[in-house]
């Protein structure tokens, strides 16, 4: 029964998530046309920060669980690097195959070289987090330091409006109706789907495979969590490259990366420490990995193709199999 009444969550959870995002692509659209600001902004800011609630949500009420329990939130930065991972991989992989994503050149000056360099602060920190295993108060501060001056740079840039597209308007008032509607849909969908499918994995783990309740956790916060708290993303950013608004799309999954590595995690670790594993950290050279690839199909020939989405989206599934090897203790 219990199974059961999940499955039922968790589709109820799509059906949120698809309608919110939808609405999202609408109210941000217009509002963007109505005050002339580019679509790019409103892409790696207001619709970022709403796709990016799951993940807030889940590794906010981690670090407030493992506050009161007097431990280390671990499953909070794991949802946050799988939730990157998933992002630049999966996501932006779909989005490519459904229709080719054109990159702006300004992109290659600020949006690009931003997202590598706290990638790699990101990384190179982690190691010396080290020393104690976890990311404290101060070290948290640093991040969202760092988030502060990318908002800085966002509201000081890009200020010519080139709406080289026709974007779908509506009036004010139901652009500010949608964009609570779809932030709602999408928040609660990204819960459900998420609350939902852990319960299943983790039941299914635990009684099939006989896994430890722990190793059952993380593998499931890599993988199912930071899928689901990603999912707002997934529908967003495909509706949008369907749709032809390609900054949008690609600006979401740039600034939800941003908004998950610098604002989730500073805000998580100001509660209490995050932990900071061996799986955790070589994750985080993954993703650095992943970055850089990324950002190569970016700046050539400023497109995502389609066969460059194949190929991220296969990434996305052969790191999939190496934590499930890696869970069951195969290597």
């Amino acid at each position: 029964m219990g199974i059961a009444l999940n499955v039922i969550i968790t589709l109820f959870g799509f059906v949120l998530l698809i309608k919110g995002a939808d609405y999202f692509i609408v109210s941000s659209a217009s509002i963007a046309k109505k005050f002339k600001i580019s679509p790019l902004i409103i892409g790696l800011t207001l619709v970022a920060f709403g796709t990016s609630l799951p993940e807030l949500a889940v590794s906010f009420v981690a670090s407030l669980s493992a506050h009161a329990d007097g431990t280390t939130a671990d499953i909070a930065l794991g949802n946050i690097i799988g939730s990157n991972i998933v992002n630049l991989t999966l996501i932006l992989g779909f989005s490519a195959i459904m229709m080719p994503i054109a990159v702006k050149k300004s992109m290659n000056k600020q949006e690009f070289p931003f997202l590598i360099g706290l990638t790699f602060v990101f990384g190179i920190v982690a190691f010396f987090f080290q020393n104690d295993a976890q990311i404290v108060w101060w070290e948290a501060l640093i991040l969202l330091a760092l988030f502060s001056f990318y908002m800085y740079l966002m509201f000081h840039s890009h200020q010519e409006v080139n709406l080289e597209e026709e974007i779908h308007f509506v009036d004010t008032k139901k652009a500010i109706f949608l964009l609570i509607l779809g932030l709602g849909g999408v928040t609660l969908g990204g819960f459900l789907v998420t609350s939902g499918a852990e319960y299943i994995a983790t039941k299914l783990l635990v009684d099939v495979f006989s896994m430890t309740a722990t190793r059952a956790t993380t593998l499931v916060g890599l993988s199912v969590v930071s899928l689901g708290t990603s999912l707002p993303e997934l529908v967003t950013s495909v509706v949008a490259a369907k749709k032809g608004e390609n900054e949008i799309a690609l600006g979401n999954i740039i600034g939800s990366n941003v908004f998950n590595t610098l604002l989730i995690v500073g805000l998580s670790g100001l509660v209490t420490p995050l932990g900071v594993n061996a799986d955790v950290l070589f994750d985080i050279f993954i993703l650095m990995g992943i970055t850089i690839i990324t950002i190569v199909f970016c700046i050539t020939n400023q497109k995502i193709s389609r066969f460059e989405g194949w190929i991220l989206v296969a990434i996305y599934f052969s790191y999939i199999v190496f934590i499930i090897i890696r869970a069951l203790g195969l290597f």
